[in-house]
């Protein structure tokens, strides 16, 4: 009766195992922006490297670019004072970056599902982002 238990205890480790082995790979190739985030990209019209955001961040300083499926360009840099775009799939609030850090200064509001290119005031000069 044990070794019965005892295979059937392997067998239930060994799928879990295979499991997590399946699911991760899928979580590393993340390139495209979703439901919920605000992606800012590197460059103007949602080109070259990306950073998904959520939830609210009052200082970019620490986080960097990622490889986007628009591109390579700016990956591995801040995504403080480095930014271009925002593409906002978030649907049911706005976003707002803001030219210093804690939300103040200068700022630019991306609608609810839109999106743009920043001013020539933000652009490269973004220092933390809200939604709401």
């Amino acid at each position: 009766m044990k070794n019965i238990r005892r295979a059937a205890a392997a067998a239930a480790v060994m799928a879990a195992g295979a499991t997590v082995l399946t699911v991760s790979p899928a979580s590393a190739a993340d390139t495209t922006c979703s439901t919920g985030y605000a992606c800012i990209y590197y460059h103007p019209n949602y080109q070259g490297a990306f950073f998904k955001q959520f939830p609210n961040i009052p200082n970019y300083s620490g986080y960097t670019f990622v490889t986007s499926a628009n591109g390579s360009d700016g990956a591995g840099q801040g995504v403080r004072n480095n930014a271009a775009s925002v593409d906002n799939w978030d649907f049911n609030n706005a976003f707002t970056v803001y030219y210093h850090v804690n939300y103040t200064g200068a700022s630019q509001r991306f609608a609810a599902g839109g999106g743009g290119n920043f001013n020539t005031t933000l652009r490269n000069e973004n220092a933390s982002g809200k939604f709401g």
